[in-house]
């Protein structure tokens, strides 16, 4: 019995022990680990702005266009100079009629480039495809463009909004981002 009071009485010790370590530290922390009132958070605030200037030395323009297209039709993304072939020229052929999904049948102009698209847009020849209404998984639905440099980077999509039988119209969100920051930094970047 004089055994099982001695564990008693050590195990009670040490649990006091342990309280008033505790009771000690949380009152005795160091100044460097105090608590300071947490700062509400600031508003976000977006601006949409054509071009977005970095630094002298970088920056990146982008582009994004509602197209409205009737067969037929084109539209000129970026500036066209005549005499030049197109830098960004999207025609709209025709509409494609008895499919489950509305879709269109465009041709893209982009400088001569290849561009690729999702597994659910058939492409027919070079740059000219059969583009679906573009559903919640959009990189699949769409026709797209990247090319990486050293110091650049080009990215453009198109998406099919909506195409109205109707009216022989489609509506075509078009983005193109152009990047371009220095290749090499000093140490005051």
């Amino acid at each position: 019995m004089e055994y099982v009071l001695q564990q008693l009485w050590l195990v009670i010790g040490l649990m006091a022990f342990i309280v008033g370590a505790m009771y000690w530290r949380r009152h005795h922390l160091p100044v460097t680990a105090t608590r300071t009132p947490a700062r509400p958070p600031a508003p976000i605030v977006y601006r949409d702005s054509p071009t977005v200037r970095v630094a002298d030395a970088q920056r990146v323009d982008r582009i994004r266009k509602l197209a409205r297209l009737r067969a037929g039709e084109s539209v000129d993304i970026l500036p066209h100079v005549a005499g030049l072939p197109p830098r960004f020229r999207i025609t709209c052929k025709n509409l494609i009629d008895g499919s489950d999904l509305e879709a269109a049948h465009i041709v893209v102009e982009l400088s001569g480039a290849q561009l690729s698209c999702g597994p659910l847009v058939h492409e027919t020849a070079f740059n000219e495809f059969v583009i679906p209404r573009a559903t919640r998984d959009e990189h699949r639905s769409s026709v797209f463009y990247y090319y990486e440099r050293g110091d650049s980077l080009e990215f453009m999509r198109i998406k099919l909004k909506s195409a109205d039988l109707s009216n022989g119209q489609v509506e075509l969100d078009v983005m193109q981002v152009h990047g371009h920051w220095p290749t090499h930094f000093d140490g005051n970047d």
